[in-house]
């Protein structure tokens, strides 16, 4: 599974460099509804890199698999 935030966004924009993915996931974790909220429940920080396993799960449910 990805552990950084940043692999996770390549995953979901390939093609994209990692500055572009990282930036792209942040708005859909902005612009989708319920989803930052979810993961703030699991004290997550935009800034952070890494993810748990939770709010890993979170981001999959709500943007569907990379």
């Amino acid at each position: 599974m990805y552990q950084f935030k940043q692999e996770l966004a390549m995953a979901y924009f390939d093609g994209c460099s990692k500055k572009t993915a990282s930036r792209l996931l942040a708005r859909e974790i902005n612009l989708t509804p319920g989803l930052l909220d979810a993961l703030k429940s699991t004290g997550y920080r935009p800034s952070q890199k890494r993810l748990s396993p939770r709010q890993l799960q979170i981001l999959i449910s709500h943007l569907g698999e990379p």
